[in-house]
């Protein structure tokens, strides 16, 4: 029996097919559902959650239809794009109120909820109605809302959306915390750049499918084959010294601090930079333009 199993699952809004056939399987760990808006992958999530119920296929948590029986929730979490959070409260009481739908005591809610505003940056905001919060902080609330109660199973719809970058490596930590720790994580998101700072199972969705299922190593190929890199140079170097070198494409200066250098695969990151240094650069750091999503070939 594996954690998540959805076979051949079709969800229609009107004539609408938001799903086509998804068929997978989840087990443990990290896993990150990659695909542009309107692949399907929010209808996805909250299938899985039984918010949706599927039209044809079927979906299966832990063995449960999640549609049909209550008991898959009790250990299942989702963080949805409209935050689930009642604007009138404050941010405590937003957290003390679902701390105690959890069946947390109250003394316990106090010191999680403490613990989670303050890893992601926003307990200044406790006493605070949530209608006056910025987006971000409002996301902020609702994942410390989501994981409150410490779930084994997560549902995540794209959770560092407005976040700054403090914040959203934080959320990154406590996720990959929860893995270690053998809790099932699902996060969706449209971000290339967002699934490669995690070792996960990946599933590419396009137009309600499973397009391709890849671990991280092999979407970095298919990212960086014949990609571009930026490399910035932590002191400049003369153009002349570095004007034959290998898939050069771009030099800002007669003294450059930074070059554009074309690859075909990971490989030729390694490549460039050793050919840098023994040409007397000093690196200083490197980036990579994210491609889309829909701009990637999974064939």
């Amino acid at each position: 029996m594996h954690a998540i199993e959805a076979r051949g699952v079709w969800k229609l809004f009107g004539k609408t097919e938001a799903l086509r056939g998804i068929t997978l399987s989840i087990d443990s760990g990290m896993n990150i559902i990659l695909g542009p808006n309107g692949a399907g992958k929010s209808t996805l999530l909250r299938c899985i959650d039984g918010l949706h119920r599927v039209d044809h296929g079927s979906i299966r948590v832990n063995g449960l239809d999640p549609y049909t029986n209550e008991g898959v929730h009790e250990g299942l979490s989702l963080l949805t794009d409209n935050y689930a959070l009642y604007d009138h409260l404050t941010v405590i009481d937003n957290l003390r109120f679902f701390g105690r739908l959890y069946g947390m005591p109250d003394s316990d809610i106090r010191i999680k909820s403490k613990s989670l505003l303050k890893e992601v940056g926003a307990l200044e905001y406790s006493d605070k109605k949530v209608a006056v919060l910025s987006r971000g902080t409002k996301q902020k609330v609702a994942f410390c809302r989501a994981v409150l109660n410490e779930p084994k199973m997560i549902l995540l719809d794209e959770p560092t959306a407005f976040l700054d970058v403090e914040a959203s490596e934080s959320i990154r930590r406590h996720l990959m915390e929860k893995e270690r720790e053998g809790a099932v994580v699902i996060f969706v998101t449209q971000k290339v750049d967002e699934v490669t700072r995690f070792n996960a199972n990946i599933f590419i969705m396009r137009n309600g499918r499973i397009a391709a299922n890849v671990n991280s190593a092999e979407l970095y190929r298919k990212i960086l084959k014949g990609s571009i890199i930026g490399i910035r140079l932590a002191r400049p170097i003369s153009a002349s010294a570095i004007n034959n070198m290998e898939g050069l494409e771009y030099v800002n200066s007669n003294r450059a601090t930074y070059i554009r250098v074309r690859i075909d695969s990971p490989s030729g990151v390694n490549k460039a930079l050793k050919e840098l240094m023994a040409r007397g650069a000093l690196i200083a750091g490197v980036d990579y333009t994210e491609p889309l999503i829909e701009k990637i070939s999974f064939g």
